[in-house]
């Protein structure tokens, strides 16, 4: 495994950290037109496969390697940062959060000691989860997916430490193939497990060792190089603006950025990319680039509670001050001094110390997440509006949607065709779409006792004939189109959350629905608001003014709705509106007859409003 190693410190790869946490912190603090920011993730990935690597097979080669030693770097580089700033977020999130986030709070914070956040947030995750802007330690998996990473890796290298450094690299290049393989299939099949889980992010720190290890081909020419790594910053600076967050991740679009990543640490040295990169605001901004990394997204989480979506140019302005001010002061105060104090030495003080904090955190947050009602401890009527904040996952909102049989979601089970199956002995219905379908499921079976409805619902996929989704959901859709009897099915309902740009594809599939010899009756967009609608009424109840949330609807919807009422109509299908049940004259309702909200989130409506519009549908359907 004999090879040379860069054992100086490079002042360019701070100056690629900053390029990796701008993009971050500048899409977090709303800075929206770089919606690619969170490729910076990535690029970290890669950073850190390639130092770590340099440091082991260094280690290895001089026969200094110790386990002990290198995870008492890991505890003293990670964990007095990342334990303050989760300390913080608890005690603020007590003092700021709603029962049912403070809940989840708790929660992930005990997962985050153990670094296994990733796992949490991918099983307690789905296609309604509360908004990630909300969620004050979301960003925590990425450090789970390093450590967990990390817990294995040096085991690997010191089994293979007798190998030359080709076969190493081989074997190092099977792994990371294998593992960008699995992230293939998880972007098709389970798209959340593959953004959050180990298996498909190995490759990038993998192509990260690569480098350190020599894999990359020597470039001698210096113009060559220089024009390779400015090519790869604009590249890195490219893919933060153009990248969706809807495309298949990290597999295969996080290729580009990463490749950018690896050409400038294989090549920038002694070029004018180094030198770009290693000018003092983007090393100082690399510096601490782990505690800007670790503050922003509580910071910026717990100051959207209770306020809008949208940020305004000043809230983002106040957001980066804020968080440029923690992440300074975590440096200078926390890390700083942590690595002077401990990062040196042989005993396990640290190991023990890092085993009973992490016992402490976890049992802080679990307590926490026990207690959530009485540490916000909210009036009745305030309790019940508040309470359906993640109301989809209780078992009355499953049977709402039909989640894990009849509508499929991300992280949920496989969909059950006998949701299609067509009965013999009364009408069919058949209910396609995404979640704007799938919550008026159980409602229509109410509202159409005499009727069997089947369901095709899956989450993200609205019923298109060129409809766009996860190869899972638009097999159901068109499974739905295709497949289904029109000799045995009368009606078709499709709802959706329907966009501008759906209009005439919508007539096409009405068209398509039509000459099969289906009725088809269309559900109009669904009122929404730039806000979870409990968590805004119900603080806007404690301030003794709910009708302040009616500021934050997004009128947008309505306009689609009048835009969209004649184009289906014209195309020969029955035109179901949600306006004048829930916004009769334009004066929108925002409690149902028993007190709850009328949405669960931004538009997912609760039973009741799902009910009053299954009637509607029901009496449209008998015309």
């Amino acid at each position: 495994m004999k090879q040379q190693h860069a054992a100086h410190y490079r002042p360019d790869i701070d100056g690629l950290r900053s390029l990796a946490i701008v993009p971050i912190l500048l899409l977090h603090c709303g800075v929206t037109s770089l919606r690619g920011g969170f490729i910076g993730v990535d690029i970290f990935f890669v950073i850190s496969g390639y130092l770590i690597t340099g440091i082991i097979v260094r280690e290895l080669d001089q026969e200094t390697f110790s386990l002990t030693q290198f995870y008492r770097r890991r505890i003293v580089r990670i964990l007095p940062a990342l334990a303050v700033m989760a300390a913080f977020t608890l005690l603020a999130g007590c003092l700021i959060l709603l029962p049912n986030p403070l809940r989840d709070l708790g929660q992930s914070a005990a997962a985050v000691s153990v670094f296994a956040s990733n796992i949490y947030f991918f099983a307690t995750g789905d296609y309604f989860a509360q908004a990630s802007e909300l969620k004050p330690l979301i960003h925590t998996w990425s450090l789970a997916v390093e450590e967990q990473f990390y817990l294995f890796y040096p085991l690997l290298l010191l089994a293979l430490r007798r190998l030359d450094r080709r076969r190493l690299i081989v074997i190092l290049c099977c792994i990371g193939l294998l593992s960008f393989a699995i992230g293939g299939w998880l972007a098709a099949y389970q798209a959340t497990a593959g953004y959050f889980l180990l298996p498909a992010r190995i490759w990038e720190l993998v192509l990260g060792a690569l480098i350190s290890l020599g894999f990359f081909p020597r470039l001698a020419h210096g113009f060559i190089r220089s024009a390779l790594c400015l090519l790869a910053i604009a590249g890195i600076l490219v893919c933060a603006v153009v990248t969706g967050s809807g495309w298949p991740f990290p597999v295969p679009f996080a290729l580009p950025p990463t490749a950018a990543a690896a050409f400038l640490l294989a090549y920038a040295p002694g070029t004018s990319a180094a030198k770009l990169l290693s000018a003092r605001i983007p090393r100082a901004i690399g510096l601490i680039s782990y505690s800007l990394y670790l503050w922003h997204r509580p910071i910026v989480a717990l100051y959207l509670a209770g306020r809008s979506y949208t940020l305004g140019w000043q809230d983002s302005l106040l957001l980066l001050m804020l968080s440029g001010i923690a992440a300074t002061a975590s440096y200078w105060l926390v890390e700083q001094p942590a690595q002077k104090r401990w990062r040196s030495g042989t005993g396990l003080k640290p190991h023990l110390s890092a085993a009973i904090g992490i016992v402490v955190w976890a049992a802080a947050g679990l307590a926490i997440a026990a207690n959530a009602d009485r540490i916000r401890h909210l009036p009745p009527k305030v309790s019940f509006v508040a309470s359906y904040l993640g109301f989809e996952a209780s078992p009355a909102g499953r049977r709402q949607f039909g989640t894990d049989r009849c509508f499929v979601i991300p992280t949920g089970k496989n969909y059950d065709p006998s949701c299609m199956t067509a009965a013999i002995d009364r009408p069919n219905v058949l209910l396609v779409g995404d979640s704007h379908a799938a919550q008026l499921s159980d409602a229509l079976r109410q509202a159409m006792p005499n009727a069997h409805i089947l369901q095709a619902t899956a989450a993200g996929c609205r019923p298109l004939l060129s409809g766009q989704g996860l190869r899972r959901c638009r097999a159901i859709v068109d499974a739905a189109f295709h497949t289904t009897d029109s000799t045995k099915i009368g009606t078709v309902i499709l709802a959706g959350r329907w966009f501008d740009a759906d209009a005439e594809p919508l007539a096409q599939t009405v068209r398509f629905l039509k000459g099969r010899g289906f009725k088809v009756l269309i559900v109009g967009p669904v009122v929404e608001y730039d806000a979870d609608v409990p968590e805004i009424l119900a603080r806007a109840m404690l301030a003794g003014d709910p009708g302040r949330i009616l500021a934050l609807r997004t009128i947008e919807r309505e306009r689609l709705d009048h835009k969209l009422a004649p184009i289906v109509k014209a195309s020969g299908a029955r035109y179901v509106s949600y306006l004048p049940i829930e916004c009769p004259a334009n004066r929108c309702r925002l409690f149902t007859a028993t007190g709850a909200p009328l949405h669960m989130d931004q538009s997912h409506v609760t039973p009741e409003l799902a009910q009053q519009m299954a009637q509607s549908i029901a009496l449209a359907n008998q015309r």
